[in-house]
């Protein structure tokens, strides 16, 4: 399942308070809002951005939010995790150049696309095509 990090996005940990997230989006807001970007990959960012508000901003939400994502960090523990690799380690998968790829032991592959690997700072976890093994992906 690879729960999206609202808190990473926003610069903050479960800890935060109500007004520290409200900062935190009110910066990011301003450095990524489309009125002052034109760039795609900060279009993507500020939407990512107002995801992450929409959850953490509501008390309800954000319990919520942090249930499940408690239950997937628990749910990780019980995977057999093969390697955990940087981004650089992966190679152009053959005749797709919008994917990525790296050898299993199983003899399968872990495949990615790339514009899944482009926000910096987070952990990707991807499983084998053939076996039960997952690698995590540190971009």
């Amino acid at each position: 399942m690879n729960l999206i990090n609202y808190y990473e996005i926003l610069g903050c940990n479960k800890k935060s308070t109500a007004e520290d997230i409200k900062r935190a989006y009110h910066a990011l807001a301003l450095k990524f809002h489309p009125d002052k970007n034109t760039s795609e990959s900060d279009s993507m960012k500020f939407q990512r951005v107002l995801e992450a508000w929409h959850i953490l901003r509501d008390p309800k939400l954000r319990q919520e939010y942090d249930a499940v994502q408690r239950q997937e960090e628990l749910d990780l523990e019980n995977v057999l995790i093969y390697a955990k690799i940087s981004i650089n380690e992966m190679e152009d998968m053959d005749g797709n150049k919008d994917m990525l790829a790296y050898p299993c032991r199983c003899g399968g592959s872990y495949c990615i696309e790339k514009q899944n690997t482009w926000e910096k700072n987070q952990s990707i976890h991807v499983p084998c095509l053939e076996c039960t093994f997952l690698i995590v992906i540190e971009t």
